[in-house]
């Protein structure tokens, strides 16, 4: 199915199909919802219009509450009985809706006005029921009673001139100083149809728009045919352009898998070439500081053997060389002989690689890259501050560790001795911190310089000049650290100089 030849085809129908579906659940969401729509809003015209007719009510009430007051008060010329007369013939006359008439009862029940009831006029009203046998007089009366500033009530009444009954919503309110309660009422069938007429609009706007939106969907789904179409017919060009492109890249592809493995083997030798170029450089600094600790520990014997050369030589001017003195200076010039050839052995075996881990204090060790060390520190009046704060045993290269902290004092030795320090100062110091023991080489030399702190741990970086450092010291160091003894070793700039500090794991020893 899904082949170069379908995918032409695929381009044009999914986008098609897709529109289908999209616009098929689009209408019947659309339609869904403008159906609930058109039920919440047809409750809520309905709720309206109620309302609204109800207002209607009140106002007709309101209207012939004032149009009574408005005669009490301006009456000059009639008694009291005759203007009630004349106020009822005339709310009596009043007219509103299709079928609403106002109608007046007292609070004592009985009917003081009615334009279809003037054989009922001031006769005791109160046994008058509705179509479902309810006393609706008394009702009027006694609930406007209770709410004299209005109150609804529906029942059921004959329209005027009709025989069927229809249910009815009315409206009283209390004429507190007649003691007249004036009611208006409206038929709900009446209401019924406006509402309906209502519904029937908001349903034909409804359905409009439900026509429109199909139209707009239908037509969306031939322009997307179209458009499908046309990009089908490019896609296709491009297609074929790009197999075109794909076939010869393959075929170049090829004759590049042809030459790869000759590449990797030739960058293979070329990285194993620079390694030991990295190796052999670094090899070459180590012999270096070897050659030159060394030649400080040297210093002093040689003195000396050349001391009693010349004691020796001086004797044997004047005649005084005695067989006893040769046999002295002798023993002493061996003596420092054999120092200067032990110096040589330790050295030599300090900077013999380890082939196995070993349990060893980071005492002693330290203890070993200081001696070292310690001759071309005196020699340049460096001072050395030991703090061993704790001393545990760990699990590793004692002499690549020992290498390292060498390396760390001659860096520290060579900056203090660079930037001509006063009172040149070394410290080193071994705290614990949880299950790990914390190294720290300290000096007084001013610190390492900001630019350089991403950069001081690379390869062959160094601010030595060329023929002072190869900048493979702390690469070394940190590859011992990091990747032979899983700890870390980091730097940072203290108040008088630069602090490196190394965290090696405690192991526990079984």
């Amino acid at each position: 199915m899904f082949n170069e030849k379908n995918i032409p085809r695929l381009i044009i129908f999914t986008p098609i199909i897709t529109a289908i579906l999209i616009a098929f659940f689009t209408i019947y969401f659309f339609i869904e919802n403008q159906n609930n729509y058109f039920e919440e809003e047809s409750l809520i015209v309905e709720k309206q219009y109620l309302e609204k007719q109800k207002e209607i009510l009140k106002k007709e009430i309101d209207y012939a509450i004032n149009y009574i007051e408005h005669r009490v008060n301006n009456n000059k010329k009639l008694d009291e009985q005759e203007l009630k007369k004349d106020i009822l013939e005339y709310l009596e006359t009043i007219r509103y809706g299709k079928h609403g008439y106002l109608w007046i009862h007292d609070t004592n029940y009985y009917l003081r006005g009615h334009p279809f009831r003037q054989n009922s006029i001031d006769t005791f009203d109160i046994d008058l029921k509705d179509a479902r046998g309810g006393l609706i007089t008394k009702r009027f009366i006694d609930e406007t009673k209770e709410k004299p500033d209005g109150v609804f009530i529906e029942y059921y009444w004959q329209k005027p001139n009709e025989k069927d009954f229809s249910k009815k919503l009315g409206f009283f309110r209390l004429y507190k100083k007649y003691n007249w309660v004036i009611g208006a009422g409206l038929y709900i069938d009446d209401i019924q149809d406006s509402i309906e007429q209502n519904k029937r609009l908001l349903e034909k706007k409804i359905n409009k728009h439900i026509r429109l939106v199909v139209t707009v969907s239908f037509l969306a789904i031939l322009l997307i045919g179209v458009l499908s179409f046309i990009m089908s017919k490019k896609i296709t060009q491009v297609f074929s352009a790009y197999q075109e492109s794909v076939k010869r890249k393959e075929l170049l592809l090829e004759d590049l898998n042809r030459n790869l493995e000759l590449k990797v083997q030739k960058a293979i030798k070329e990285v194993k070439k620079k390694d030991r170029a990295m190796l052999h450089q670094s090899r070459l600094a180590r012999m270096g500081a070897m050659l030159s600790m060394i030649a400080h520990q040297w210093r002093q014997p040689l003195s000396e053997v050349s001391g009693i050369l010349m004691e020796l030589e001086t004797a044997n001017k004047f005649n005084k060389v005695t067989p006893s003195m040769i046999e002295d200076s002798v023993k002493e010039s061996n003596k420092q002989i054999e120092f200067m050839s032990n110096t040589i052995e330790d050295f030599r075996n300090f900077f013999k690689p380890d082939k196995l881990k070993v349990d060893f204090f980071i005492e002693d060790a330290c203890n070993e890259a200081l001696t070292l060390v310690d001759a071309s520190l005196k020699n340049f009046n460096i001072k050395v501050e030991k703090r061993i704060k704790h001393n545990p045993m760990i699990h590793g290269y004692e002499r690549e560790f020992a290498q390292v902290i060498l390396n760390l004092l001659s860096n520290a030795k060579d900056a203090l001795i660079h930037r001509q320090i006063s009172d040149p100062e070394i410290k080193l110091v071994v705290t614990k911190r949880d299950n790990n023991v914390i190294i720290k080489v300290k000096d007084n030399a001013g610190g390492v310089e900001e630019d350089y702190f991403d950069l001081i741990f690379e390869p062959y970086f160094t601010t030595k000049s060329a023929s002072k450092g190869t900048g493979l010291g702390l690469y070394m160091a940190k590859m011992i650290i990091e990747k032979n003894m899983n700890g870390e070793i980091s730097v940072e700039n203290k108040r008088r100089g630069a602090s490196f500090l190394i965290v090696l794991p405690i192991e526990e020893v079984v």
